[in-house]
């Protein structure tokens, strides 16, 4: 990982909130956070609970971060053997994701992972015989045969394709499934007992990117994760920390305890007071502000006159309190200053960024979903049933200040009173004179 500095010039602002980019989580970058879902679950983890949490919030609002900070932190490493993955690494379609390849996943990375010291190595060669024998009653015995001479693990390939169809499976082959799922499970308890027996630590598996995905078929997966399968992802006898959709703590038909449920909201950049504002003002001294400010700040180099007046707050104002898309709009805002040829981003360059976010969101914005965008914009506090969808893809911004409460993105605000005078119009009645 390449060392980075502060930035001096846009062309490094550029660099430093590119969102890919990858920083040092021992760096002066990154700010400390008391959140007190963040709070209660590391407190758990390090009075050595055993226990499967769900860390809920947006995308972007921090949680890989955290869940990256925990990995390396000191004492947990002296408690756990922390295991931190991502879904985007299972060379999986998200909307095909099912529990079993999760635990898959989980075994695949232990074994990968651990020493020879630290896991024994014959379960290596039990997990693979368990893929064998399960891609061997829904493939063609003979085709598997013929790879039996390959590299061990040569059937998570056959395994990833069958998730494909698996949707369409009848219920006598779900049915068939169900025991080999059990013996996975029963493999991975026996492989962190085995890693217990050896390091003295606790398995701890962060699962992270589960949230991420806003088309039907991946909140299907949602569904069938969180909801159909729920008994079966608190089934391991380790810790997990799941990340779940922002939305799912408040579904109605939500199975999850909610003691399990680590709320990640959108940092309170503002007061829900002013949320009917098309431009609120910024509450200065809330945490929310001062934390995404220092955020920002630890990034740019003290002496550095990059932004004129006025446009720092303004792109706080459009990354809505997510680090994520702050990082974003700051890097696309340098740019803008760049196609310029300017050294300082302005106002003019912030305008660009809230239509450019603005026109992204369009699109998505009709009839059903301005009706639900009114009831948040005028309701202060409360959910809003048919939100999710809006939650998801961050159309609706999640607030907590002692009450949880939501509200139209900053770049949708005008554009949506727009939407509805003009609905206004168009039902008032015609007065013909003579």
């Amino acid at each position: 990982m390449t060392a980075l500095s502060p930035a001096k010039t846009l062309d490094e602002v550029l660099d430093l909130f590119e969102p890919t980019t990858e920083i040092d989580l021992q760096s002066n970058f990154y700010v400390p956070r008391d959140e007190t879902g963040l709070t209660k679950l590391t407190k758990k983890l390090k009075r050595n609970k055993q226990f499967h949490g769900f860390l809920c919030g947006h995308v972007g609002s921090g949680k890989t971060t955290e869940l990256m900070r925990l990995e390396v932190d000191d004492k947990i490493n002296e408690l756990y053997f922390p295991l931190l993955i991502s879904i985007k690494d299972f060379q999986v379609d998200n909307a095909n994701l099912t529990h079993d390849a999760l635990f898959v996943n989980i075994g695949l990375k232990l074994i990968e992972k651990a020493t020879p010291k630290e896991l024994n190595p014959k379960f290596a060669d039990e997990l693979h015989n368990w893929g064998k024998t399960l891609i061997s009653t829904y493939i063609n015995k003979e085709s598997i045969d013929v790879k039996a001479g390959s590299k061990a693990n040569f059937w998570v390939a056959y395994y990833n394709a069958l998730l494909r169809s698996r949707t369409e499976w009848k219920q006598q082959e779900k049915i068939q499934l169900e025991p080999k799922i059990q013996d996975l499970i029963d493999l991975l308890n026996n492989m962190a007992q085995d890693l217990k027996n050896n390091t003295g630590k606790r398995l701890l598996v962060m699962i992270d990117d589960l949230e991420k995905g806003v088309s039907n078929a991946e909140k299907q997966m949602h569904d069938r994760l969180f909801s159909e399968y729920y008994n079966v992802l608190i089934q391991p006898r380790f810790n997990i920390i799941y990340t779940l959709p922002v939305y799912f703590r408040g579904k109605s038909d939500n199975r999850i305890d909610k003691e399990s449920i680590y709320a990640f909201s959108a940092q309170r950049i503002y007061e829900p007071e002013n949320k009917k504002d098309n431009k609120p003002e910024l509450n200065k001294q809330s945490p929310g502000y001062l934390l995404i400010k220092q955020f920002i700040e630890r990034r740019l180099e003290p002496t550095a006159d990059l932004f004129e007046d006025g446009v720092l707050d303004e792109l706080i104002r459009i990354g809505n309190g997510l680090f994520r898309d702050t990082d974003v709009v700051i890097a696309d805002a340098a740019d803008y200053a760049m196609d310029r040829g300017a050294d300082k981003i302005a106002l003019v360059d912030t305008v660009k960024v809230f239509n450019h976010l603005k026109k992204d969101y369009q699109p998505s914005i009709r009839s059903k979903e301005i009706a639900i965008l009114e009831k948040i914009a005028n309701r202060e506090k409360g959910w809003v049933d048919g939100v999710e969808p809006l939650l998801q893809s961050r159309a609706v911004v999640e607030y907590e200040n002692g009450d949880l409460w939501l509200d139209v993105r900053y770049v949708l605000k005008a554009y949506v009173k727009s939407l509805l005078e003009a609905e206004a119009d168009k039902d008032k009645p015609t007065i013909i004179t003579a």
